[in-house]
């Protein structure tokens, strides 16, 4: 049985001893914010969880076509991404990193799903930034 996401949440926010208030959207978005400047949504799903996290903004010009084949061999098959996917926020100003999980989610699937999320934006934040100063600036 799933473990509701309210209490999954407060426990994980226990465990690391967080004392921000938990924020949830009218839309039904869980928002969690990490030092330094991560900011993660989660979203429950009918079949799941969908994580979410900003990475780094969109640059405005030059060499965008590049950079987005890049992204898009780092999707391809989940290879570059541990099965998770880099994608483009609502607003189109942000690449994110984006993860499902499964109905079934325990305290220890939920939190290592988190760590792995924000593992891959902090490396993505990183490569991305680099692609672009090397190949456009």
């Amino acid at each position: 049985m799933q473990m509701p996401i309210e209490t999954l949440l407060e426990r994980f926010k226990q465990r690391l001893g967080l004392k921000a208030p938990l924020n949830k959207s009218e839309e039904g978005v869980y928002h969690l914010d990490f030092p330094p400047d991560y900011h993660l949504s989660i979203l429950p799903l009918s079949m799941g969880l969908f994580l979410s996290s900003l990475m780094v903004p969109i640059p405005k010009e030059g060499g965008k076509e590049a950079l987005y084949i890049y992204l898009m061999k780092a999707n391809l098959m989940g290879q570059g991404t541990g099965g998770g996917a880099i994608g483009i926020d609502p607003t189109g100003s942000f690449f994110t990193f984006s993860q499902n999980l499964s109905l079934e989610v325990d305290e220890s699937i939920f939190k290592e799903a988190i760590e792995d999320v924000l593992n891959y934006t902090s490396y993505w934040r990183e490569e991305i930034t680099n692609f672009y100063q090397e190949r456009v600036l």
